[in-house]
Order: C-alpha cells, then sequence, then structure tokens
C-alpha cells in the first residue's frame, strides 16, 4: 500500500519528534518482510526506512457488541535520516499494526524511535491505499 497520514510527535528535534505530516508505504519483500518507507513531512523533513517482520494476522474480538476484525503487527529496525540545519543519521526501531479496512483501504498505527542527535518518538496514525 501506499498512504498519507498525521505523526503524533512526542519528543525530540527532528520532524518525528513533533507534529508532522506523513506520506508512506509498505512494500512487501517476502511474506513477512516488508520495507516500511516514511516521510515526515516540515520544515526540515525526516526520511525513515526501516525493514520489518510482520506477523501474521490476528482476529481481535473486543465486546459483543462490535464485530471482530483482523489486525496484523510488525516490528523492526532501520535507518533515520533527519534533514536540515540539524542534520543526521541515525537508528530507527518501529512496530504498529495494520487494520484492513477493506480490500482498498488499510488503517495504519505506528511507533517510530529515531536514535540520532537525540531520541526523537512519534506515533504515525494513517490510512493506506492498497494495490
Amino acid at each position: 500500500y501506499i498512504g498519507i497520514g498525521g505523526n503524533i510527535g512526542i519528543g525530540g528535534g527532528s520532524s518525528i519528534g513533533e507534529g508532522s505530516f506523513t506520506v508512506f508505504s509498505k512494500i512487501g519483500l517476502t511474506e513477512s518482510i516488508s520495507l516500511r518507507p516514511l516521510g515526515a513531512i516540515t520544515d526540515d523533513p525526516t526520511i525513515l526506512i526501516p525493514v520489518t517482520y510482520d506477523f501474521n494476522p490476528r482476529t481481535v474480538d473486543p465486546v459483543e457488541q462490535v464485530d471482530a476484525f483482523s489486525i496484523s503487527p510488525y516490528v523492526g529496525a532501520g535507518v533515520g535520516i533527519a534533514t536540515g540545519d540539524d542534520a543526521d543519521v541515525g537508528f530507527l526501531l518501529t512496530g504498529g499494526v495494520d487494520i484492513p479496512i477493506n480490500p482498498k483501504f488499510t488503517g495504519v498505527a505506528g511507533v517510530n524511535v529515531l536514535f540520532a542527535d537525540s531520541t526523537d518518538v512519534g506515533i504515525n496514525l494513517g490510512i493506506g491505499y492498497n494495490f
């Protein structure tokens, strides 16, 4: 999929640690390994390039009044590139869930932790178009 969303910054100096608009994708390399590039867009964009392990989909049955739905958790690591005056390259940890909405759209929720000049933490929420 390819998607758009928003990043909620929890702390740090890059656009991951601040609020930002995001553009992201999931590119399946094997059945359980994916490349999940993300661009956090502000005045000084940050580019994340993680490789993730995608766990098998799980069914969640929260309460009787809500139908069961599927989630696909993932974890991974990679590199983050902060641009601008404080440009830096650092180690990235990521994890989250994909939530299939229908055959064409997937909800995405993830946490990214970038270890560069500072430790930057952000929560990405968005929607992806499946192709």
